[in-house]
């Protein structure tokens, strides 16, 4: 829908604030056939004029700007509609009548929009994204209260300033460490290393800490929210007799390319010959790690590479992408001067 937000609402400070409610699909918005179903449904079918009907007593929590901005199944989210979803909420956060966003969102790839989102998004008002493991119509549905709790979240003063957020199953937690750590359980989101910033009790959000005064990265690559296309970054599993010609042909397509590397980011010796050849010819490799946790250190024999710290691979491809597109918009000449811009991207992300 293209219509705006209204304007003339009262503006942040009045007892009641008002939140922007952006639906773009996903299971919270799904389907099935029976309550009991919870695994086969359509996903991407309700409005979110139409999920809020099943939230009694929303409006004692903010007022709602609701907008349809999409509806489809997270599995086939693209950099394209990072950038409507870069220019909605851009258009949110700049109307003065709104203290906050909420997005929601399919959770397969939920943590790719919110780190887009974060480094994105300049505004010290909080952009919150939420969803739910279990379809509309399922007989114990998660998104409601997960609705329920973002609205809170967006509209506390304790959220400002601190880059895109993510709320699931009454956690909140920041988009830069999030990842999704399970198929099935309505605790599908944690931080396994930086933890919780703080949960939603009873509808109260409590923050454990205050926020910091400027969060890693965020709102870093402002110049380029909304941009439909970006550098072309490709993500590698690394495995046992890991097929070299599938590390080529990527090498041959992509401006870059993130390893989902053993262990600590370690990947077969003729892979690593191959993409250090990747790397002088100015295409950057980041290691990521395949396993789910813990930091990706440099490591001895690995030194053309850029660890990816804590960052997921799909994080770390996010990342990538914008620091690609920001060194071609600095002019970057050179294959060393390109790859060290997005090395210095990344260090800013691993010193947090």
């Amino acid at each position: 829908m293209s219509r705006s937000f209204d304007s003339a609402a009262a503006p942040c400070g009045a007892p009641l604030p008002q939140v922007a409610l952006l639906g773009t699909g996903g299971t919270i918005a799904g389907v099935a056939d029976t309550p009991l179903e919870q695994i086969s449904y359509q996903a991407g079918v309700l409005s979110v004029e139409c999920m809020l009907e099943s939230l009694p007593g929303i409006d004692g929590v903010a007022r709602i700007a609701s907008r349809q901005c999409g509806n489809l199944p997270s599995e086939d989210m693209r950099p394209c509609h990072w950038a409507k979803l870069g220019r909605d909420c851009g258009a949110a956060l700049n109307d003065a009548s709104m203290c906050g966003v909420v997005l929601t969102h399919g959770t397969d790839t939920l943590e790719e929009s919110a780190f887009y989102l974060h480094l994105t998004m300049s505004s010290l008002k909080p952009v919150v994204l939420t969803g739910a493991m279990r379809p509309a119509t399922s007989l114990s549905a998660d998104g409601p209260i997960n609705i329920r709790d973002a609205v809170a979240v967006a509209a506390s003063p304790g959220a400002r300033g601190r880059g895109a957020l993510i709320v699931m199953n009454g956690r909140i937690l920041s988009a830069r460490t999030a990842v999704k750590a399970g198929t099935l359980d309505v605790e599908a989101f944690c931080a396994l290393e930086s933890g919780l910033l703080g949960r939603v009790i009873n509808g109260r959000p409590v923050f454990y800490h205050k926020g910091e005064d400027e969060p890693p990265l965020a709102g870093t690559y402002a110049a380029h929210a909304g941009q439909e296309r970006l550098p072309r970054v490709d993500v590698l599993y690394a495995c046992a007799g890991m097929p070299l010609d599938a590390v080529l042909f990527s090498m041959e397509r992509s401006a870059g390319l993130v390893v989902a590397g053993m262990g600590n980011g370690s990947m077969p010796s003729d892979v690593r010959k191959a993409l250090a050849g990747a790397v002088a010819a100015g295409r950057p490799v980041v290691r990521a790690s395949r396993t789910g946790g813990g930091p990706v250190t440099d490591l001895d024999g690995y030194a053309p590479f850029i660890a990816s710290g804590m960052l997921s691979a799909p994080k770390a491809r996010v990342l990538l992408m914008l620091a690609l597109a920001e060194a071609a918009r600095q002019g970057a000449q050179s294959p060393q001067a390109l790859t060290a811009g997005v090395r210095r991207a990344f260090e800013c992300c691993h010193e947090a």
